[in-house]
């Protein structure tokens, strides 16, 4: 008789039993779930895993498509290893550098030698529908990490050998497609027949992967051009090259061979190089009589807009004009008035949990001239409070 274990499914709530070892696959056709887009990753105990992860005690199950951020990572890394292969079998003496998300898509960087034709992204196109279509299975291979580092090496993957040399990991898995071996840091897919969208075309000297919609996965991402953005990857990039940091395990060993602070000090150069050039333009956009009154910095949680907007005004003062911060912490509503996420919990990243009418108010106010009274948030209490701090601009006051 067949051991068998308890599997919770969190998509509906029900639970039943499989046998021990069954993979994620056959629990999910066990539940017959009704999902409107292909199951491509499940979360198991809430850790990302394949679906060809294998199952041997009670374990809590969510399975996951694309609309899932993990589900689409998990799409994207298996769409990245048909792009590989292809180029590998195209362009034998190439290098394939799939480099940063931009314009909805992922950049990546090509080099055989010459300039990339039309007819180079047409080829690739063909042979990766082409890998498609023979639904390829993925295999993972787990060994010593050893013999992981002798197989990428023999293979010319100097990479992946210093990653690996560096990692620290006894053991290590790299998955094969066909004839092809990488190493990707995540689960793939089962095979590459789930890849039912993609395309890829030429960007700039580059080219552009897309991606189906998060939203709606039927439907590739527009592609959104950020010429700015991708200047700032590429300056990113040659900075990388000329610190001779073109990858993890090249950082890794500069850290072993104890040159960890000098990295963090160019670093800081740099970006201090950079703040100081972006106070300059500021300042000389207002040299024909039209000042920058308002400059604005976006960023997700805990980014370092704070500390940026500080580094920006010391080097604002340097060209004689006066900067003011001004935190949008200090313009959330009342804890309250908070809205919610979906799990009830308050939702500080919603754009409404800032007081918009307060805020466009007193900014108007101040681009006109006029004096206000700016709130300061009380943390501990959940609400404003107003001290007397008054600002009224001045001709050469900045607000950021």
């Amino acid at each position: 008789m067949k051991q068998m274990l308890q599997i919770c499914c969190k998509n509906n709530n029900n639970s039943k039993e499989f046998p021990i070892g069954s993979s994620l696959l056959d629990i999910y056709y066990g539940f017959n779930l009704n999902f409107p887009y292909q199951v491509v990753s499940a979360k198991v105990n809430n850790r990302s895993e394949g679906l060809n992860f294998r199952v041997y005690n009670n374990k809590d199950v969510e399975f996951l498509d694309v609309r899932d951020q993990s589900g689409m990572r998990t799409y994207v890394r298996s769409l990245c290893f048909v792009l590989f292969k292809a180029v590998t079998e195209l362009f034998p003496e190439g290098k394939l550098f799939v480099e940063h998300p931009v314009s909805k898509g992922y950049f990546c960087n090509l080099r055989i030698g010459r300039p990339i034709e039309l007819e180079d992204v047409t080829r690739i196109k063909q042979r990766m529908q082409e890998i498609i279509a023979e639904n390829i299975p993925y295999h993972r291979i787990e060994c010593h990490t050893a013999e992981a580092v002798r197989v990428f090496s023999e293979r010319g993957m100097n990479d992946k050998v210093r990653l690996l040399e560096t990692s620290g990991s006894l053991y290590t898995y790299y998955y094969t497609l066909g004839d092809t071996i990488d190493y990707y840091y995540g689960n793939l897919l089962p095979s590459t027949g789930y890849l039912k969208l993609f395309d890829i075309v030429k960007y700039y000297d580059g080219l552009l992967l897309r991606i189906p919609s998060r939203e709606n996965p039927s439907m590739l991402e527009e592609v959104v051009k950020q010429e700015k953005m991708l200047d700032v990857f590429k300056e990113y990039l040659n900075w990388s090259y000329i610190m001779g940091l073109n990858n993890a395990g090249d950082f890794n060993l500069a850290c072993e061979e104890g040159h960890a602070t000098d990295l963090i000090n160019v670093a800081e150069a740099l970006q201090e190089k950079k703040i100081a050039q972006i106070a300059d333009t500021i300042f000389h956009r207002g040299e024909n009589g039209n000042r920058v009154k308002l400059v604005l910095i976006a960023g997700p949680s805990s980014s370092g807009k704070t500390t940026f907007s500080k580094r920006l005004s010391i080097q604002l003062m340097t060209n004689g004009l006066k900067p003011f911060p001004i935190s949008l912490d200090n313009y959330f509503v009342d804890r309250e008035e908070t809205p919610l996420d979906e799990n009830g919990n308050y939702d500080y990243e919603s754009l409404y949990a800032l007081d918009l009418e307060l805020f466009n108010q007193q900014l108007q106010a101040l681009l006109r001239g006029e004096e206000v009274e700016l709130p300061r948030f009380n943390f501990s209490l959940g609400k404003k409070e107003y001290k007397g701090d008054k600002l009224k601009i001045e001709d050469n006051t900045i607000l950021i």
